[in-house]
């Protein structure tokens, strides 16, 4: 096989607001693998609330297996997978774009996508979240206008709660609503605004604690109706048994696992412990967004909506119609990509 690695920059359509000051562009590695004139492609974002790793370290350690991964003739991901693995070491980030390019080549040589192969199937329409980031209400109603008509929104509130940018959003629709707290509440905080977010209809509340504060969220889980899910809670395999009694639910972002294939070990490993499922495709392109997109007939919640929120649309794969999931007709993970 071919490798190729390079760091492409997202220039986001609206400032991004968090706790810790603004984003305006994130930073995303991608990985192209070649063999036999077929090519697969994968995806990794700076996120420090997820992993510590820096785009222009994750293309260093990429490039570095250039020459290993020339000799290698795919003909099974998780063999590949394991042979990749020890280069990594614990760097699950930069894994997971190379492994991610493998899975999308192998369902390509085989003809079929990646949903598919794994026999998983649904009913559907499936219909992702839109995000709309902190912001204050008047900045947050511009970000529905832009995109109205979607069946559910997905909000991010920092400590300050927001829940008056809920009601502002609650007054122009009858939208379901997710709330993502990104670990920024107190116990105290999240048992104050839990009854204002039931009347305001929220039906699912992502990581309303700080990951480290088990206890806690353990009492939150009793008092709320709503179901909680972990996301900085839950950064391995290992940590899905630990959020049992604690959350309803676990985000399984395929960076925290490195690639698809930790993905489903994770998924499997949920079901098996009574927890829902929910994979969160952050700030990135289509590529990342198609792979998310594998898995969403087998899961309970899901938001692909990273390529909506940077400035311009970059490849082909998965669309998304005011929030209804668009398969690509292509196979693997059903992406193309044209560098510019």
């Amino acid at each position: 096989m071919k490798l190729k690695v390079f760091r492409k920059d997202l220039d986001l359509k609206h400032v991004m607001m968090t706790d810790a000051g603004s984003v305006s562009l994130v930073r995303c590695v991608i990985v192209e693998l070649e063999q036999d004139g077929i090519v697969g492609f994968g995806e990794s974002c700076e996120d420090r609330a997820i992993h510590p790793m820096r785009a222009d370290v994750m293309v260093e350690k990429i490039a570095r297996i250039e020459k290993a991964v020339g000799g290698y003739a795919l003909a099974d991901p998780t063999a590949f997978d394991r042979f990749i693995s020890p280069m990594f070491q614990d760097d699950a980030a930069s894994r997971c774009a190379v492994e991610m390019a493998a899975c999308d080549l192998w369902g390509k040589i085989f003809g079929y996508p990646l949903r598919r192969l794994w026999k998983y199937r649904g009913a559907g329409p499936f219909y992702s979240s839109f995000t709309i980031g902190q912001d204050s209400p008047e900045r947050a109603m511009e970000k529905f206008e832009e995109n109205p008509d979607w069946p559910i929104y997905r909000v991010e509130l920092g400590s300050r709660g927001g829940i008056p940018l809920l009601e502002t959003l609650r007054k122009r629709t009858d939208a379901r609503f997710y709330v993502d707290a990104a670990g920024s509440w107190s116990l105290s905080q999240a048992l104050d605004y839990l009854p204002h977010l039931v009347r305001l209809g929220v039906e699912l509340i992502e990581q309303p604690l700080p990951p480290d504060r088990w206890e806690e969220a353990k009492i939150f889980k009793e008092h709320s109706s709503i179901p909680v899910y972990a996301d900085e809670s839950c950064l391995s395999v290992e940590d899905v048994s630990r959020c049992v009694g604690a959350f309803d639910g676990v985000n399984l972002r395929p960076v925290k696992f490195g690639g698809l294939l930790g993905t489903r070990r994770a998924i499997d490993a949920a079901k098996a412990f009574g927890l829902k499922t929910m994979i969160g495709s952050p700030i990135e392109t289509t590529i990342g967004a198609s792979a998310a997109a594998q898995f969403v007939p087998i899961l309970d919640a899901f938001y692909i909506d990273g390529p909506q929120q940077i400035d311009r649309r970059i490849g082909q794969g998965v669309g998304l119609d005011r929030g209804r999931v668009c398969f690509s007709r292509l196979n693997g993970t059903g992406v193309t990509f044209i560098k510019s």
